[in-house]
């Protein structure tokens, strides 16, 4: 596995945030903004600890992704909720101008100037996942979301997943779940642009249940998260 120089961390289901001028759409739905629809529970908080820990950059969502999902493409079907698919077009293009387009030009600033340097860099998107989708219990505890045909990537993943294990023997560490690691998101759009023997987008995935749980509990696996990427990293 090749060494990694950089890492950047990004968050872009961190906030349920709703600007003022859009509340209307949401009234009453209070619990809504608040369930796995509205944000990703822990995902910040995490991401946070992680940036603070390997003193890295973090770019974080400012609003819900119920206004524009930050993690979808132009093309996506749910890059705007049924919610903001009530706003005129006009409303929805000054959502993507307002959030969406800085977001991510920041995000692939950042990457352009290290990998410029010739540096390889690990973007390491967190996001955490509800318990039940659907009426369907998922078992994972911790998914690792990678593209298979980029060999550098996988290496990466099955090196992190091994370090995960080895911290948290009690926890079930899956590849490529809950989802799959080449749907459409923000890593997979900037492998198409990045170099793919010094670029690495990782998204990493928590299950709800443990931000939603015991705070001391939730806390000591922040840590133990973090042992396991310097490890992977040879931070120690």
């Amino acid at each position: 596995m090749p060494r990694i120089d950089e890492v950047v961390f990004a968050c872009e289901h961190a906030s349920k945030h709703v600007p003022r001028r859009y509340r209307k759409l949401f009234q009453r739905r209070e619990a809504l903004l608040d369930s796995h629809r509205g944000f990703d529970p822990g995902a910040l908080e995490l991401a946070r600890t992680l940036a603070s820990r390997f003193q890295a950059p973090l770019f974080r969502g400012v609003v819900t992704r119920l206004l524009v999902d930050l993690n979808r493409s132009l093309q996506s079907p749910t890059l705007f909720s049924e919610y903001a698919l009530r706003l005129e077009e006009k409303e929805r293009l000054a959502l993507l101008a307002r959030y969406w387009e800085p977001y991510r030009h920041a995000v692939r600033r950042c990457l352009e100037e290290r990998l410029d340097g010739r540096q390889t860099v690990l973007q390491f998107s967190v996001h955490s996942f509800t318990t039940k989708l659907r009426g369907d219990a998922r078992r994972t505890d911790i998914g690792l979301l990678f593209d298979p045909r980029r060999p550098v990537e996988e290496r990466f993943s099955r090196a992190l997943r091994a370090a995960l294990q080895s911290e948290l023997s009690e926890l079930r560490i899956d590849m490529n779940e809950p989802y799959s690691g080449v749907s459409d998101g923000l890593t997979t759009t900037l492998r198409s642009e990045f170099p793919r023997a010094r670029y690495l987008g990782i998204e990493f995935e928590v299950n709800q249940r443990f931000a939603r749980g015991d705070r001391a509990r939730w806390r000591a696996l922040q840590r133990r998260i973090g042992n396991a990427l310097a490890a992977t990293l040879g931070r120690r």
